[in-house]
């Protein structure tokens, strides 16, 4: 599983998506891209595959 992050302070990301309310001083975002338009099928394990791994934070 290959995914790159970004981590946003609370301000940083407070300011771009002002309709969150901040519960930590920042986040984590997680980023993969599928590049094939076939790929969209094949969404679902990936996805569960991530939130198990979050899951064993």
């Amino acid at each position: 599983m290959f995914l790159s992050t970004l981590r946003a302070g609370r301000e940083a990301f407070t300011a771009r998506h002002p309709k969150i309310t901040a519960g930590a001083d920042g986040a984590r975002i997680l980023r993969s891209v599928l590049m094939k338009p076939e790929s969209e099928h094949h969404v679902e394990d990936p996805h569960r595959r991530v939130e198990r791994l979050a899951r064993r934070r």
